[in-house]
């Protein structure tokens, strides 16, 4: 078990140095621009640590996995020892930096990370990871068998992937413009209290009156129509009947056909030769 820690730890140091030389390689101005946008080092200091500290992560890489591949014991603690020293200053030059409230890129690949302390977190990491193999790497050689030697690699890969990913992941973009454009929570109490009446107070609906206008539009009041009627005889003696407004009806009240009692037939006199009086003159009073 002694063994499989130490290849593990042994593992994961030296693929992320090998990925990060990789990524100084594809991207070799980003290590010097970060350098300069850091503002700590000189001019001929960035000039050097753009140059030698890719160079250094490529040659300890390369001896990591040599010394794994060959069973050297002393060759992998050696490299796990410098490789500790690397971390180490790669930690506390970030931890500088923020210390001095300076940012810009971190410089480790030519993706635009920022620096933060999630950076100096995983160079502090890999520097105990580091640490670790270098003690685990003196019980001896890795001895172990062909599942656990895939179990291995996958768990180093797993691991070296996300330290590398670690800053990048934990990096929010947007925090800093919800932040600005939060209002805070008294300003918007204050402002949207409902028990405070507002400056135009409440609002009562006005009472309607017939034939005033309202603020849902115009309310008009109909006349009573007055229509011309055509005069009727009412009663038997042909005096035409009047209605109590001086108008004569239009028709004789309609009589409902369906109510339990009929209406009573309307009385027709005659004269004694058989004429309606309708058509005669009233009798003498």
């Amino acid at each position: 078990m002694t063994s499989f820690w130490g290849g593990l730890t042994a593992m994961i140091v030296t693929l992320t140095l090998l990925v990060g030389a990789g990524s100084h390689a594809a991207g070799p101005g980003a290590l010097g621009e970060a350098l300069r946008v850091h503002g700590v080092l000189g001019a001929r200091l960035r000039r050097a640590a753009s140059v030698a500290l890719p160079l250094a992560e490529g040659v300890l890489g390369a001896a990591g996995a040599a010394a794994l591949l060959g069973g050297q014991v002393r060759a992998l603690q050696a490299v796990l020892a410098a490789s500790t020293a690397l971390f180490g200053l790669y930690a506390g030059y970030t931890r500088h930096v923020l210390a001095l409230g300076r940012g810009g890129p971190c410089g480790c690949s030519r993706r635009d990370v920022p620096l933060s302390r999630w950076v100096t977190r995983r160079a502090a990491a890999l520097a105990c990871l580091a640490t670790a193999g270098a003690v685990l790497a003196g019980a001896g050689p890795l001895r172990v068998s062909a599942a656990e030697l895939v179990t291995l690699l996958l768990a180093a890969l797993a691991c070296t992937v996300l330290l590398w990913t670690l800053p990048a992941a934990m990096h929010e973009p947007a925090a800093q413009g919800r932040a600005a454009t939060t209002t805070h929570p008294a300003a918007m109490t204050a402002a949207h209290r409902p028990d405070r009446p507002t400056a135009q107070g409440p609002t009562t609906p006005p009472a309607r009156r017939p034939g005033t206008t309202t603020a849902h539009g115009p309310t008009t009041t109909t006349a009573p129509r007055t229509v011309a009627q055509r005069p009727t005889a009412a009663t038997s003696h042909g005096l035409d009947m009047i209605t109590p407004h001086g108008t004569a009806p239009d028709a004789a009240p309609r009589t409902d056909t369906g109510s339990a009692h009929p209406p009573a037939e309307a009385t027709v006199h005659r004269t004694a030769e058989g004429v309606s009086t309708r058509w005669t003159s009233p009798p003498a009073r």
